[in-house]
């Protein structure tokens, strides 16, 4: 799979999924994980929309396959950014159709605003418009922050605590469960708290009117971090369309993948039948 490097020396990770003839040129599409998720999160969506798409599937460093940066690292909305668009220009991809789920709907907004020539549509799973308050008390685990409760206590030990904010468990298998644990629980506690620290300072309301590419946003109408933002998009999103899955919470991206990639497909073709 490639890898990318940075001038740190740092390599990102990206898998492609690639079945198409070399002369056929839908646009792409890369999907971006949510916070100390990696790449593996969207395996079920893939062979829907691989059979018409190339498909990207990176990993932020610190996650999945990618590099563990150095202890202290800092992330931030600008270096993630500038980060995905190097990947972007090393394996020349002009321009993609952005599949993001939480904290990777919130990166897809952000280059959607800061370049809007390099992001075709969106398609938004359980992305909130900014960490709420109440949701930073709750993950905080009685410590002072969410950073503080993932340093104490480990990332698997912590998101298994939190689990239910971030996974619908009533429509989750016992097995769906605990991957997602252990799969979290591979994110360094130092990269997870750091990841958090640098997404609960992003809030997209400010810019959302300006964003002019085409969004389509997936959430369950009983998740506690998105549903209830599901409607400022709607309203301040020039393109934005919600499509809201009845009963369920958070997670749709694992509990409903495959009516997701069909939502995502049929989105795409009519972005692109518009754009004729």
């Amino acid at each position: 799979m490639p890898t990318v490097r940075f001038d740190d020396g740092l390599f990102l990770h990206c898998a492609v999924d690639d079945y198409l003839w070399p002369w056929q040129t839908p646009t792409p599409v890369l999907m971006m994980h949510g916070f100390a998720r990696n790449a593996t999160f969207w395996n079920r969506w893939v062979p829907s929309i691989a059979q018409s798409r190339r498909v990207f599937r990176p990993d932020l460093l610190g996650c999945g396959s990618s590099d563990n940066p150095a202890s202290g690292y800092r992330y931030t909305p600008a270096s993630i950014g500038d980060q995905i668009i190097a990947v972007l220009d090393a394996l020349s991809l002009s321009r993609v159709h952005w599949v993001g789920e939480s904290s990777g709907g919130l990166i897809g907004l952000l280059l959607a605003a800061a370049h809007p020539d390099r992001i075709a549509s969106l398609v938004l799973c359980n992305t909130p418009t900014r960490i709420s308050d109440e949701i930073r008390g709750i993950y905080s685990l009685g410590r002072e922050s969410t950073a503080a409760a993932i340093r104490a206590n480990g990332t698997g030990p912590w998101c298994r605590q939190t689990l239910g904010y971030r996974l619908d468990l009533d429509h989750a298998s016992a097995e769906l469960q605990e991957w997602v644990v252990a799969e979290m629980d591979k994110t360094r506690p130092d990269v997870a708290a750091a990841l958090h620290e640098c997404f609960e300072a992003v809030d997209v309301r400010p810019f959302l009117s300006g964003i002019k590419a085409p969004v389509l946003l997936l959430s369950g109408d009983k998740s506690a971090i998105a549903s209830q933002q599901q409607k400022t998009f709607a309203e301040m999103l020039p393109q934005g369309r919600v499509e809201l899955l009845a009963g369920y919470g958070h997670g749709i991206n694992l509990l409903q993948p495959k009516r997701c990639a069909r939502n995502a497909l049929e989105f795409w073709r009519a972005v692109e039948e518009a754009q004729q």
